[in-house]
């Protein structure tokens, strides 16, 4: 007999319901990095005077095989 005897769920059904719960679960996780990211913009941004701290851009000029 064919499926699975303790759900009785043939696997069709099952690779269905798996895809359905993946597609949950992206979803769960995209509406999770949203909001992460809404809370970030709204967090008010720190200045650096209040800090007194800055930051130093390293420029890199070497040539990598530009040559």
């Amino acid at each position: 007999m064919g499926g699975d005897q303790q759900t009785g769920k043939t696997a069709a059904e099952r690779a269905k319901q798996e895809k359905a719960d993946r597609l949950a679960k992206a979803l769960r996780d995209n509406l999770h990095r949203r909001k992460a990211q809404a809370r970030a913009r709204q967090a008010p941004a720190i200045d650096t005077a209040e800090t007194g701290m800055t930051a130093t851009i390293k420029t890199d000029n070497s040539p990598k095989g530009d040559g």
